[in-house]
């Protein structure tokens, strides 16, 4: 009998949070540096108000191995990621990525490369689900607990089903992108 926690994706390696007055701020930002690929995501306070959105709190990056967790203080995002963001030899893919980018470019303007959405690769296989949670279950048989999605990303401290939630949808990302292009001719992947 499967037990309820191999139903879900979950990422299990090391995951780094950090901010810029972080000690682990250089390690991270110089790990990423040397990635080629990385899973990509973001995470902001939700507004339960209509025509009210609230900004970018949380920037994830993902390998196979390792998740960094990027706190934005007061809404800033750090200088040090912005090369990391036009950078187009590391590919950062992730569902959504648009949206995510109009959020970021939000707190500070920047020349987007080396992005990819996988919601554009799984259209051009045929796949018609495209959110991250349909996709993980329909190429893993896995599922994605989104009960974290709307909780306080602001919050001094997060709890440690944040931390986990955060990672494992970058993670989640990566994966089905590798699964994806996997399957795919590599000249139909789309960046921008």
């Amino acid at each position: 009998m499967q037990s309820p926690t191999e139903d879900y994706l979950i990422f299990n390696g090391k995951i780094i949070i950090v901010s810029e007055e972080n000690p682990h701020f250089d390690e991270a930002i110089n790990f990423l540096k040397k990635q080629t690929l990385v899973g990509f995501d973001t995470e902001t306070r939700p507004s339960f108000k209509k025509g009210v959105s609230n900004k970018t709190t949380l920037i994830q990056f993902a390998t196979n191995d390792t998740a960094i967790l990027f706190r934005l203080i007061k809404h800033q995002i750090p200088n040090d990621l912005i090369p990391i963001f036009e950078n187009p030899n590391i590919l950062k893919v992730g569902v959504g990525c648009s949206q995510d980018i109009q959020q970021l470019q939000k707190l500070k303007k920047f020349s987007a490369k080396g992005f990819i959405d996988i919601q554009t690769i799984a259209k051009s296989k045929g796949i018609d689900v495209l959110s991250l949670r349909k996709l993980s279950e329909k190429l893993f048989n896995k599922k994605i607990s989104k009960r974290q999605q709307l909780s306080n990303w602001e919050s001094k401290e997060l709890t440690e089903a944040q931390i986990r939630y955060a990672a494992t949808d970058a993670y989640a990302a990566l994966l089905i992108y590798q699964k994806l292009l996997y399957e795919l001719p590599s000249d139909n992947t789309q960046k921008k």
